[in-house]
């Protein structure tokens, strides 16, 4: 069983550099439905039985470009891990300002945050639990940020996963074996 877990093409998309928190919410909300740039995606040769995209249109237009003819099952459970800005003001602070206190409150679990730390875990497990219960080979076009979560459970699941970092460039196809 081959499982090929792709991050999505990079989003074609500029964030402002200095924003509020309701800036800050609008682009999280502008960049989960902007278009995607175009991308190669090296993949090994076997005939996917099945292909799994999130529910976010990044995933499926990534996949378009990839199986251009094929059929895809979206899924959220392999969605990125949302974010919202950490507290409301009208003070203007940079994007990775933003992001970092997300992601803090994300760690933390705190539940400002869409989605809190634990929530993510039990997901990507139930992804992951899916995956091999399906046995099939299949190619999954997910989100950067959640591969990190979904790859260590497809670990724990018995996959042996081909590289384990925290950073998969656009385009990038990490297989896993079982």
């Amino acid at each position: 069983m081959i499982v090929a877990v792709i991050r999505h093409a990079k989003v074609d998309m500029k964030w402002k550099f200095m924003m509020t928190s309701a800036g800050y919410d609008k682009g999280c909300a502008d960049y989960d439905t902007a278009d995607v740039l175009p991308v190669t995606v090296r993949l090994p040769e076997t005939e996917f039985e099945r292909i799994y995209v999130s529910a976010l249109p990044r995933t499926t237009a990534t996949a378009r470009q990839v199986f251009a003819d094929r059929e895809f099952e979206s899924t959220a459970l392999i969605n990125e891990v949302p974010e919202r800005a950490g507290f409301d003001t009208g003070l203007r602070l940079p994007m990775f300002f933003w992001s970092a206190v997300s992601r803090i409150q994300w760690f933390f679990n705190v539940p400002r945050q869409p989605e809190t730390r634990a929530q993510t875990r039990l997901r990507a497990k139930k992804a992951a639990q899916y995956l091999s219960q399906k046995n099939e080979d299949c190619a999954v076009f997910s989100h950067g940020f959640f591969m990190i979560f979904l790859l260590q459970e497809m670990e724990k699941q018995g996959f042996q996963v081909d590289h384990k970092r925290l950073h998969f460039t656009n385009g990038e196809a990490v297989i896993c074996r079982k």
